[in-house]
């Protein structure tokens, strides 16, 4: 006989038939009679007092309690104000550096256009810079502020001259003119140079080439001297031109390999005999003899 909830089953057929269940407190098997399934029974291994259930029967599953309800995050907490009301914001030195760059580089800005523009036509040939120069011929050498631009010089109409080269370094933003050109001396003249005690030969060809010179510069001379360069004489000429004032020299080397006319000088905005570009190119021409 089988115990079921404390009290003694009757004796039937179905007593005789038992059925596998299992206990739902210590999980072991354990039998039942037929008429027993579905009613509590004693666990015979742990005394438990179970519902007796097939074990092919799901067991029932123990309420779960409901699932916690997420917790709520802290907001974040905010940063104390300052009692301090002058204090600058964080970014506050950051901001002050880059204003202070570009005001900075304003400035600089506007200093270099005033230099710019003071110095645009101002007429002034560079001190810097300078280089030795000297025709393919090696006829002359002299210093130039630049690699200048070739052109030619054509003869004169009195045939004393039968052309020859012009080498000219021109700023365009300063307005400036440095030049040395050369005429190659026709035959006949330098046969008759030799005797020309007097010079009189030498001031007709100087002054032809003058007026050449005036023509050329649009100018007017408002000064001209006699000078001496090596063995050659020649003319130093002071003129107004419409870029200022003009300065050169016309030698005439009727001797050596190379029987020519020279011209060299400088054009410039307040442009004078003493200025340096003046002196420096004067001081550096050689002629060779």
């Amino acid at each position: 006989m089988t115990i079921t909830d404390g009290a003694a089953l009757p004796h039937s057929q179905a007593d005789f038939m038992f059925v596998p269940v299992s206990c739902t407190d210590c999980g072991k098997p354990f039998q039942v009679p037929e008429s027993a399934l579905g009613q509590r029974a004693a666990c015979p291994w742990c005394r438990a007092v179970v519902l007796a259930l097939p074990v092919s029967a799901p067991a029932p599953r123990a309420p779960q309690p409901p699932p916690a309800p997420p917790k709520a995050e802290a907001p974040p907490a905010e940063a104390p104000l300052s009692l301090d009301d002058d204090a600058p914001p964080p970014d506050r030195p950051r901001r002050w550096l880059i204003t202070v760059l570009v005001a900075g580089l304003i400035v600089l800005a506007g200093m270099a256009l005033t230099v710019l523009y003071r110095g645009y036509g101002a007429g002034r040939v560079s001190e810097w810079g300078w280089t030795e120069f000297a025709p393919p011929d090696g006829s002359f050498g002299v210093a130039l502020p630049d690699d200048p631009v070739e052109e030619d010089v054509p003869a004169n109409p009195e045939g004393s001259v039968t052309g020859g080269k012009r080498y000219v370094v021109r700023g365009r933003y300063s307005k400036t003119a440095v030049w040395v050109a050369y005429a190659d001396l026709a035959p006949a003249l330098v046969a008759k140079l030799p005797a020309d005690k007097d010079r009189v030969i030498t001031a007709g060809v100087l002054r032809v080439e003058r007026d050449r010179e005036v023509s050329r510069l649009k100018a007017t001379v408002t000064k001209e001297a006699e000078v001496r360069v090596g063995s050659a004489w020649g003319v130093e000429l002071h003129m107004d031109t419409p870029e200022g004032g003009a300065v050169e020299r016309l030698v005439l080397a009727g001797s050596g390999p190379h029987p020519r006319l020279y011209a060299y000088g400088a054009e410039g905005k307040n442009l004078t005999p003493k200025s340096p570009a003046c002196t420096k190119l004067f001081n550096t021409f050689r002629a060779t003899e």
